[in-house]
């Protein structure tokens, strides 16, 4: 299975979507939420889930998406690197 690494920026989504769920329902809601977004990772990585590709915003790029939001990342042999973790009514093409 290909290890997980996240960007920078991808943190920074992270850090905000578990304070805002952690603000809006609570601890017990951000750690379930959370912990999909972490199986979601899972499945992409060893190959149980795939995403779908967006080489019309980025080359080499794919999506898979969980909760209300999507995980857009790419593939290297070793890792899958997750590039940013957008809402779903994001403008995907302006924060790529």
């Amino acid at each position: 299975m290909r290890r997980i690494q996240f960007s920078p920026a991808a943190e920074a989504d992270l850090d905000a979507i578990w304070a805002y769920t952690l603000g809006q329902w609570g601890e017990a809601q951000a750690i379930r939420y959370f912990r999909d977004m972490q199986a979601t990772c899972a499945g992409l990585a060893s190959g149980t889930l795939s995403g779908r590709s967006v080489d019309d915003v980025r080359p080499g790029y794919f999506k898979a998406a969980f909760g209300a939001h999507l995980l857009f990342y790419r593939l290297t042999e070793e890792a899958l690197v997750v590039i940013r973790v957008l809402h779903q009514r994001m403008d995907v093409a302006r924060h790529l």
